[in-house]
């Protein structure tokens, strides 16, 4: 491509097109270094100035997917993330798997005794030696940003509870942290702030050595709406049944029993699984 030219993110701003970005996304997905340059060449045929940076990795996504399912499914793990919803429990189900998969204790939805009030906290993590309660703030629409006020209320609420809590006999030495988790971004004031007060932020993309994305792909915790084998319909009814991982359907497969499955589509299914969430594809 030798003209560079503007697209229009999902917040409406504008920006120069990144090949780079592109092909990194393509290349982190799983696809071969080959691949990712015949899909390139194939997009660059319908570049125009004004595309909506959507429309352009859909099509990427499409083309991906034609070529292999399990790294099609990695490239649109964002959007994947969205499609939780559109309540945030499900999310926040999730986030507890995240920290169940480093060894904690989870629950979800607790009602915690602070200072002043009780509190509702969406996901309490527990260790020997630390707790964690996190707050989540899920999006099912791209563009958003939790801005400063987000991390300002929930670092509150925390002060409150562990007021509280360091009342208990056996809490004085115990470490504890608050936390907010999002699938959408932090503004730069609130980053600010979170580092200012010692309150952990787990974004998409933030932080950059440990965010969202970065923890899910290396952990292999993909969401069962990762999966393209799944219609929308069925991913549905298996986040209604409280089912969260893709690894589930393999490690638990008696759950895809709900979805009235032929035997080969519960192959199809798994094997994507198991290419996906395994060792190697």
């Amino acid at each position: 491509m030798s003209t560079p030219f503007i697209i229009t993110k999902a917040s409406g701003e504008s920006e120069t097109f990144s090949l780079e970005k592109l092909r990194h996304s393509l290349l982190k997905s799983g696809a071969s270094p080959e691949t990712t340059e015949d899909i390139i060449e194939e997009l660059e045929r319908d570049f125009y100035s004004g595309m909506r940076s959507r429309t352009l990795y859909k099509k990427a996504f499409s083309l991906l997917r034609r070529r292999y399912k399990a790294q099609a499914a990695r490239y649109q793990l964002k959007k994947a993330i969205m499609e939780l919803g559109p309540s945030g429990y499900p999310f926040e189900n999730f986030v507890g798997e995240i920290f169940k998969a480093q060894g904690y204790t989870v629950e979800v939805g607790v009602i915690l005794q602070g200072h002043c009030v009780r509190h509702e906290v969406d996901v309490v993590a527990e260790n020997e030696t630390e707790r964690i309660l996190v707050e989540c703030k899920y999006r099912n629409t791209p563009g958003f940003k939790c801005d400063v006020k987000i991390p300002l209320y929930v670092h509150s609420r925390f002060q409150d509870i562990e007021k509280e809590w360091r009342k208990l006999p056996g809490n004085h030495h115990k470490k504890i942290q608050g936390w907010v988790a999002t699938n959408a971004r932090f503004s730069g004031d609130a980053i600010q702030y979170g580092e200012c007060v010692g309150l952990q932020l787990l974004g998409w993309d933030y932080p950059q050595s440990r965010s969202l994305r970065k923890w899910i792909d290396e952990d292999r915790l993909y969401p069962l709406t990762a999966l393209t084998t799944l219609s929308k319909s069925e991913k549905q009814r298996l986040l209604e049944k409280d089912y969260i991982l893709a690894s589930e359907l393999v490690s638990s497969p008696h759950c895809l029993e709900i979805l009235n499955l032929t035997a080969r589509r519960k192959h199809q299914i798994q094997n994507e699984v198991r290419q996906l969430c395994g060792n190697g594809d």
